[in-house]
């Protein structure tokens, strides 16, 4: 049997959580997919373009839950709920 060719597969490819952090060239916004993950607990950049993110979630910190595609290019965008304990 063949493994698949793709690394990802499409369930974990339908809901990343992600978070905004700025808005650094006109036009484009820059997220951190999985905020406080990895080596040093930011996340992994990705620079998407503004017109995929409603413009009420470009606020830097807001939390985001983001559609990829196969090529890990973001597809969808909208707001992720943190619920808070207290």
């Amino acid at each position: 049997m063949m493994a698949s060719l793709r690394p990802y597969s499409s369930e974990l490819l339908a809901q990343v959580p992600a978070v905004v952090f700025a808005c650094l060239r006109p036009g484009e916004l820059r997220i951190l997919l999985h905020p406080g993950s990895g080596m040093a607990n930011g996340g992994a950049p990705h620079d998407v373009p503004a017109a995929l993110v409603p413009p009420d979630l470009w606020v830097p910190n807001t939390p985001l839950w983001v559609q990829l595609d196969v090529d890990l290019r973001v597809v969808r965008v909208w707001r992720r709920v943190v619920l808070v304990e207290g």
